[in-house]
């Protein structure tokens, strides 16, 4: 193709080629090109409905483990049931048990983080903190956020005021300056008690649990 030749946009097949190596090709060597944005874009329409079954059936399971009941089991077989329409196939128990396994990490994941930014602040600028993400560093606003909502825990075990903490209003100044506005009062309660939280149901167990352990 000259560089005067307009792009492709449809997927042209080559003799003796079928259309899964003709989608290959195309995506190999044009991945920028109209047809190869297509093919992506039916590739995740298709897919995307069985993806969001399987997200279904870890959110169900998430939610029977920290509260089994009736209603959480049989969203659990709901969920499963949307699955196997989706994929055509029964749910082996094999897989079933690796989605136990992502719930659970999901559970103790969460437990381990602050809370998002979303459900404590009215409003926030939009930025992607792409190397906190990928636990790279704690830095921009959502690192920031979290060695905010870190300390508080932290000087919480200490007993210390976090409203008085130098170290807690260092990072809250840092985090605001990142923010571009202070944070509300309402903001900085619900945040202040999400870690207050943290600290009684998982921080202080664990100690008290290693302490247990070195008797």
């Amino acid at each position: 193709m000259s560089d005067s030749d307009p792009p492709k946009t449809k997927l042209e097949l080559r003799p003796g080629e079928s259309v899964w190596e003709a989608m290959t090709r195309e995506l190999a060597s044009n991945p920028d090109s109209p047809a190869s944005l297509n093919i992506m874009s039916a590739v995740d329409q298709t897919l995307s409905p069985r993806t969001q079954s399987v997200d279904q059936v870890v959110a169900a399971l998430e939610a029977q483990l920290q509260e089994d009941g009736e209603r959480q089991g049989a969203a659990v077989q709901a969920a499963i049931q949307c699955w196997e329409r989706e994929c055509g196939t029964p749910l082996e128990n094999a897989l079933l048990a690796d989605l136990q396994k992502t719930a659970r990490e999901r559970i103790d994941r969460r437990r381990r983080q602050p809370p998002t930014l979303e459900s404590i602040l009215s409003n926030r600028p939009a930025t992607t903190d792409t190397g906190y993400r990928l636990g790279i560093h704690l830095e921009g606003l959502e690192g920031t956020w979290h060695r905010l909502w870190g300390i508080i825990c932290l000087v919480l075990g200490f007993g210390d005021d976090v409203e008085c903490d130098e170290g807690v209003l260092t990072v809250r100044a840092q985090f605001e300056e990142l923010l571009g506005r202070a944070m509300t009062p309402p903001e900085w309660s619900a945040l202040a008690a999400h870690a207050r939280n943290h600290h009684e149901t998982v921080v202080k167990p664990s100690m008290a649990k290693r302490d247990l352990d070195k008797t």
